[in-house]
């Protein structure tokens, strides 16, 4: 029984009804349902202006669940956006718009329930002032 639970493991088996996030980036953007950049932890706004930034998540095998994107700066819940899963490979996203004010540590984070399935942090500053 060991060897076989050894097995799957290394074989990387996952139990039927299992959610998986296939896909997370942070973007400007989604365009035909995909992310068109990946800001890597690192949002730069312009000073004066409102800059978006895009959680993209791919989920597997979690149609007929909701999920929910948590948006949190400097550890504070600023919003949450409720998402319907409706096919079995489904791809979804949420935004969030920075005032300038705003600069500092962000958090968003991925919810199934009261499971926590990812979180990811960046860092929103302004661009000098003669940034193009």
């Amino acid at each position: 029984m060991k060897a076989l639970i050894l097995a799957l493991l290394i074989l990387g088996f996952v139990a039927p009804g299992q959610a998986d996030v296939l896909r997370s980036q942070l973007t400007s953007a989604v365009v035909a349902r995909e992310p068109v950049d990946d800001l890597r932890g690192e949002v730069i706004g312009k000073p004066n202006e409102i800059t978006q930034v895009v959680f993209f998540t791919q989920l597997d095998d979690m149609q007929g669940q909701d999920v929910v994107h948590k948006w949190f700066y400097q550890g504070e819940l600023m919003a949450e956006v409720p998402m319907s899963v409706r096919s079995p490979n489904w791809r979804t996203w949420s935004s969030k718009r920075l005032l300038p004010a705003w600069q500092g540590n962000w958090q968003v984070q991925l919810w199934s329930g009261d499971k926590l399935l990812l979180s990811k942090e960046f860092r929103f500053t302004l661009a000098s002032a003669d940034y193009q």
